[in-house]
């Protein structure tokens, strides 16, 4: 944070004994050393502060699709593959379903077999 080398340190112990007793260079040189680590101290409080509340944060963040996993009944260590064999058994199960109740099934390709549909159009 401060770099302060050797020649720095040099000339304020030249400032201070100019400025300073000889005789109260000790108590002056205590009482800063006291302040330093009080400063040091609350600077060490701050970043703890700081640090736990960012850690506090991106615990409560939530996955933004973690409900939709949950929902299809998803695992983490599901590959792509079985993602998506999962996700069409579940379809294919609420069709069936949906069938049996005696609701209309919309297919939203149903116009459009080969899937080629402009999703871009704007009418």
């Amino acid at each position: 944070m401060f770099d302060v080398g050797a020649f720095e340190i040099f000339m304020i112990v030249i400032v201070a004994l100019v400025v300073i007793k000889p005789a109260d260079l000790p108590a002056f040189f205590r009482t800063a050393g006291n302040f330093l680590g009080k400063i040091r101290s609350m600077g060490n409080e701050f970043r703890y502060g700081i640090q736990s509340v960012i850690d506090e944060a991106e615990r409560q963040v939530k996955d933004p699709f973690d409900d939709e996993r949950k929902a299809e009944g998803l695992k983490p260590d599901m590959s792509p593959e079985e993602i998506t064999d999962h996700i069409m058994e579940n379809r294919k199960r609420e069709a069936a379903e949906a069938a049996e109740r005696g609701e209309a099934i919309v297919d939203p390709l149903a116009d459009d077999p080969k899937g080629e549909a402009d999703l871009d159009r704007r009418d």
